[in-house]
């Protein structure tokens, strides 16, 4: 079916049953970021791939809302005889006023509402009722019943993380849970978010690509009772009984509506997270259910209270334990070991003047190749960002077979990558130039990495926020009147998602918005986007350890970030004469740790190139007699 064909059969819908618009979001049934094949309703509805983006259809048009990552991917992969591309900020807000100004008074809008966060719903159905419409949740999806040729629900098998990995026990992450409901006044939680559940029970599976999770209900409720909601195909008999020793029961997956029915009729005080709990499950909980004994209606209906906070386990999930925190140390520098080896193998074969041709393509899976020979490797952790020349400034560029770019010298190369192993989660960026850059190139480059410098030197109080540092890393682009169209950094898992939650490093303010805490981890990607012609990013991750300071304002705590990425940076496209000495030493102390952290692992050739790469910087650019007085 083409495109156009689908929007004309939304549009039939919609006139069938008499809406003015259909809403259809990027989540499946649990608020995923990444999704399963069988979930990508967005992407068959309007052919844009991306990981976020909201698509709209009434009968005079068709949109598609997302942010500054993916706005240019977005334009090419929606056909522009169809589909209108927008970016706006708030997305839920944009788009609810759009409407407004577009469909008939009084109009209603349908959305699935087990796609549909409850934030989300509340926002854009609030915005549509200002209008004189409103929004109208659906039992059923509009997109399933067109997707003639949808695939299946994954089934992969559940298998145990161990403790020595995850250090504390099922019994006592909810324990923690537990206290966090009694403090916020709830008796129960609904856990709909996959990781959050990954994390919680101890289990990993592959059910969603790059993301080790299941997809799976959990409520912690009342009287000790933790219910885990789950196909039970996808559970052996090793998993089943670890489960059940940990005072977990195993509920079908289809029984999370009865039992969230059955929270409702016994009036429970329930905390669900707006962001990751769907508008459906909030419904189920708050609509009134009849009270029913002995099989006959008794009169009156009951319903449960809504405590609407963030899930404890996010902040639980995010502050890292020792054990995992040395499982992220370790597992960076294995990858390390992988990347460097592809870029010294890259750089060796594109050296020849009659070297064989090579695309993003070829390039992304000989960097798979060396990241499957380390200890650990599971899987990738989200599709390699391989993009050369001006597919560089398509942020979250994705690169196919036959129509992908092939590398050159004449312009940058962006590799945005990670892994996915047994004990961490990683994700880098590293930009390259296999010739001479041009000043342009060079300065932009300098720029992206001074900024990088200044957000991951940061000393910082206790209960500083993301959004207060943001800045740090865009300053020097800022000076340049340059800026970037993306978030500055996000927490990483413990072999789980690579981008978690809930801290963010972000130019836009959030609400509510948890500050940067110790044992948390977060990326540091600044970057610069010349739409045509190329993208920078520099990638690393770090973790949240104290600072030390010479004082200790009131008796506070300061934080620093402590990189754990180990690949040395590109000195040919660094600008010394922007640096300062201090940026100097950065560089110098960095690259030392990258030597001393992954030479063991190397021999030969990458080995050699560790080693010419780690040298002090005014002699990687200038020669090893020059001196810092040049």
């Amino acid at each position: 079916m083409e495109n156009k064909d689908k929007v004309a059969a939304v549009r039939a819908w919609l006139a069938k049953e008499g809406f003015a618009a259909l809403i259809v979001g990027s989540e499946d049934a649990h608020q995923s970021e990444y999704v399963a094949d069988a979930d990508r309703r967005r992407e068959w509805v309007s052919g844009f791939s991306g990981s976020a983006g909201t698509a709209v259809i009434s009968a005079k048009g068709a949109y598609l809302w997302t942010d500054g990552r993916y706005l240019l991917q977005a334009k090419q992969q929606c056909d522009p005889a169809n589909w209108e591309v927008h970016q706006l900020v708030p997305r839920q807000s944009s788009l609810a006023a759009h409407l407004c100004g577009e469909i008939p008074a009084n109009s209603k809008v349908a959305v699935d509402a087990w796609m549909l966060p409850l934030g989300a719903s509340r926002l854009i159905g609030e915005r549509l009722s200002k209008g004189g419409h409103a929004l109208v949740p659906l039992k059923t999806s509009v997109v399933d019943a067109l997707w003639t040729d949808q695939p299946s629900a994954p089934c992969s098998k559940v298998f145990i993380h161990p403790l020595s990995l995850a250090s504390v026990t099922p019994q006592e992450k909810i324990a923690k849970v537990r206290e966090a409901l009694a403090k916020a006044g709830a008796d129960a939680l609904v856990v709909s978010s996959l990781d959050d559940i990954a994390w919680l029970l101890n289990i990993r599976a592959g059910d969603i690509p790059f993301n080790p999770v299941v997809i799976s209900y959990c409520i912690i409720a009342p009287a000790e009772a933790t219910s885990f909601y789950i196909d039970p195909a996808k559970l052996d008999e090793e998993v089943s009984k670890y489960l059940a020793g940990c005072g977990i029961t195993v509920r079908p997956y289809q029984a999370i509506g009865e039992d969230l029915k059955a929270l409702a009729l016994a009036k429970t005080r329930v905390m669900v997270d707006p962001a990751r709990c769907s508008w459906a499950v909030a419904q189920t909980l708050t609509d009134p259910h009849e009270v029913v004994e002995g099989g006959a209606t008794r009169g009156g209906t009951a319903s449960a209270t809504i405590i609407e906070q963030l899930n404890p386990i996010q902040e639980l999930k995010a502050i890292k334990t020792q054990e995992e925190s040395d499982g992220l140390r370790a597992a960076h520098v294995r990858d390390a070991a992988a990347l460097v080896s592809f870029i010294q193998w890259l750089e060796e074969l594109m050296e020849k003047d009659d070297h064989p041709e090579i695309d993003e393509v070829s390039a992304a899976d000989k960097l798979e190749w060396f990241r499957r020979q380390q200890e650990g490797f599971v899987s990738l952790s989200f599709d390699t960002i391989s993009s050369y020349g001006a597919n560089g400034a398509i942020i979250h560029y994705k690169p196919e077979v036959g129509t992908c770019a092939k590398l050159g010298k004449d312009s940058l190369y962006l590799v945005d990558s990670g892994a996915q192993y047994r004990d961490g989660t990683t994700d880098v960026t590293r930009t390259l130039h296999f010739s001479t850059p041009t000043p342009h190139m060079r300065d932009c480059y300098t720029r992206v990495l001074r900024g990088h410098i200044h957000l991951s030197a940061a000393i910082f109080p206790e209960g500083t926020t993301g959004h207060m540092l943001d800045i740090l890393a865009r300053g020097p682009l800022w000076a340049a009147g340059l800026d970037y169209k993306h978030g500055t950094g996000h927490g990483v898992g413990a072999f789980n998602c690579v981008h978690e939650g809930p801290q963010l490093i972000s130019y836009y303010p959030r609400d509510p918005d948890p500050a940067i805490q110790l044992g948390m981890s977060s990326s540091i990607e600044p970057g610069y986007y010349e739409e045509g012609n190329f993208g920078i990013r520099i990638e690393n991750v770090a973790l949240v350890v104290e600072a030390k300071t010479e004082h200790n304002f009131n008796g506070q705590r300061f934080l620093t970030f402590d990189p754990i990425t180990f690949v040395p940076l590109s000195a040919k496209l660094i600008e010394i004469e922007l640096l300062t000495s201090d940026e100097i030493q950065w560089v110098d102390d960095y690259h030392e740790k990258c030597l001393a952290k992954v030479s063991p692992l190397l021999t030969g050739a990458p080995l050699e190139w560790l080693k010419a790469s780690t040298r002090p910087l005014i002699h990687q650019i200038y020669g090893s007699d020059a001196t810092d007085a040049q």
